[in-house]
């Protein structure tokens, strides 16, 4: 019985609490005391995910043109995709994502130019 009065206490008190106008949300500040602080009025601060493929290359096998990437675990290339290869920031070849994948690595056929083991592969 005393459960049952203190929970109808808690809610009937929860009620009576004042509600949130909601003009009130939608209300914009005065933008002069935003001027010059480079952000919107009502947005909020956050970071955005990169979503770009981007792995290594562990291991190649220049005779039979194929080698094998790691990538994250955050984003992995599909089968078919077309990835660039890049050295020192320059772009030295072009690979297909052949498969097989296991984990965070998988294996692509070189299409054009070159790699070496410790190149940089990514989606432009």
């Amino acid at each position: 019985m005393r459960f049952a009065i203190l929970f109808f206490a808690f809610l009937l008190a929860g009620c009576a609490l004042a509600k949130p106008d909601p003009a009130a949300r939608t209300k914009k500040t005065d933008d002069s005391s935003n001027v010059g602080r480079g952000k919107q009025v009502g947005s909020k601060p956050g970071a955005t995910l990169d979503e770009a493929v981007l792995g290594t290359v562990v291991s190649v096998n220049p005779a039979l043109r194929f080698l094998v990437m790691d990538f994250p675990v955050r984003k992995l290339p599909v089968l078919e995709q077309r990835l660039n290869v890049y050295r020192n920031g320059q772009k030295v070849g072009e690979v297909k994502v052949t498969g097989p994948g296991r984990d965070t690595t998988i294996a692509g056929d070189i299409m054009a130019g070159e790699a070496q083991v410790g190149d940089e592969v990514r989606e432009d």
